[in-house]
């Protein structure tokens, strides 16, 4: 009888589990996953990276949390590799290895005072508001204005959130010190900026409709920005957009105690201050975001740029700086020009940070079926079964997350909202959720 096929899948966030899942969707024991994660809980940008208003969305985490229950997945979070583990050593003792790292590092614009104090990602103030175990706190103490610099789904969650009633997210898990900073701050105008023209916004229809609904919220925006009609060529996502846009800069003025501005047309091109942000220098565009060389200040106390994501190599694994991806070939990595069976990629790691969270779920059913395609002749490569991380780890006396330590963790975290009245309340320590698992943290 043959022995089983033995995948390791680096990173527990949705391409890999969803990887996981079509790995062992039958449940007859023929592959055996183990899910390794740096963080120590799993879930990754369903967790961090979407924005905890979205419940419908989070609703996936029940589909992700069936998987890593599955008698053939073992997770392995709080283990890096790179770090505790090598990835030579992963491949030694696995059939095969899929890489599922996300994209979590954020893209610059590349002006002047961009690093200023106050100017920082939007990826920051996303991670900061999911209780993201290495965010840093954003104090909005000291900010009235705030400029968002792109216009894709991540710039309306932030803009959102920041002009949200608190009161509305008292209901979601976000974290207690994020919730009274939020009741705290002193926001009242919100800036988004998009270079070119409206029709080439990267948010979704229903991303911006929910921006019109917020309490208490006026939407400006300046139908001279506006094309009269759809120009040639625009998808029916832009044409859906900018009929809503035509509605909101129809609307009589009134006032309201917090507004969302939405400038197009507008590049920034230096960060203004002396200390700290104090105002941003826009360039206008034409519609396809040719800069005219009329410029003006906008005064905001802080600038979240919201551009793109990028991802990070990993040692050990080839990777094109030019793309920020692993090249691949049908999924499989390409080594020295050659796309060998063995190693596999699946998410924005292998395609770049585009797509929704289930656009990931047919890049793994791709690269999945590569890798099943290859099983007879990795399994004919290693007659032995190779062993997998376990012992390794315990030689080393590395202690990890497994799935019952992530169900200790969700059910703590079930129990952090109670004395303040909330529900499920996510805890954003590191070392608090290792406890919350039964972990004892590295010294």
């Amino acid at each position: 009888m043959s022995r089983p096929l033995r995948v390791a899948v680096v990173g527990a966030g949705p391409a890999g589990l969803y990887a996981a899942d079509f790995l062992t969707f039958d449940g007859d024991g023929s592959v055996l996953v183990d899910v390794v994660e740096r963080l120590p809980v799993p879930f990754g940008l369903l967790r961090y990276g979407v924005a905890p208003d979205h419940l419908n969305i989070k609703a996936a985490g029940n589909t992700l949390m069936e998987v890593l229950e599955r008698p053939d997945v073992s997770l392995y979070a709080h283990v890096a590799v790179g770090e505790d583990v090598t990835v030579q050593e992963l491949r030694e003792r696995y059939d095969a290895v899929v890489y599922a790292l996300g994209a979590s590092d954020d893209r610059s614009i590349g002006i002047p005072g961009e690093d200023l104090p106050g100017s920082v990602s939007a990826t920051s103030f996303v991670n900061w508001y999911n209780g993201h175990p290495e965010a840093t706190p954003h104090d909005l103490g000291d900010v009235t204005a705030v400029a968002v610099v792109g216009v894709g789904n991540v710039a309306v969650d932030v803009a959102r959130i920041l002009l949200k009633d608190p009161d509305e997210l008292a209901p979601t898990d976000v974290p207690h010190p994020v919730l009274e900073a939020l009741r705290a701050s002193r926001v009242t105008d919100v800036h988004v900026l998009g270079r070119r023209g409206p029709q080439h916004a990267k948010w979704t229809t229903k991303e911006l409709r929910e921006l019109g609904e917020l309490a208490g919220v006026g939407v400006v925006v300046d139908d001279g920005q506006l094309p009269a009609e759809p120009p040639e060529g625009s998808t029916p996502v832009a044409k859906r957009n900018l009929a809503v846009l035509r509605g909101w800069a129809s609307r009589e003025p009134f006032q309201t105690p917090r507004r969302l501005h939405l400038h197009f047309g507008a590049r920034p091109v230096e960060v203004l201050g002396a200390s700290r942000v104090e105002a941003v220098r826009l360039e206008r565009t034409s519609p396809a975001g040719v800069g005219t060389g009329q410029t003006w200040e906008l005064p905001v106390q802080r600038v979240l740029r919201s551009v793109g994501y990028r991802s990070a190599g990993l040692p050990g694994v080839p990777f094109d700086e030019s793309t920020s991806t692993i090249p691949t070939e049908h999924s499989r990595v390409v080594r020295d020009g050659v796309a060998r069976p063995g190693e596999y990629v699946v998410g924005w790691i292998k395609r770049g940070p585009v797509g929704i969270l289930g656009t990931n779920r047919k890049d793994a059913e791709d690269a999945v079926a590569s890798l099943q395609a290859d099983a007879a002749e990795l399994l004919a490569a290693r007659p032995a079964d190779p062993g997998g991380l376990a012992p390794l780890l315990a030689e080393r006396g590395v202690e990890h997350v497994d799935v019952a330590g992530w169900r200790a963790v969700l059910e703590l975290e079930e129990q952090h909202g109670v004395p303040d009245g909330r529900g499920r309340v996510k805890i954003a320590e590191w070392n608090a959720l290792l406890a919350a698992a039964g972990v004892q943290p590295r010294p």
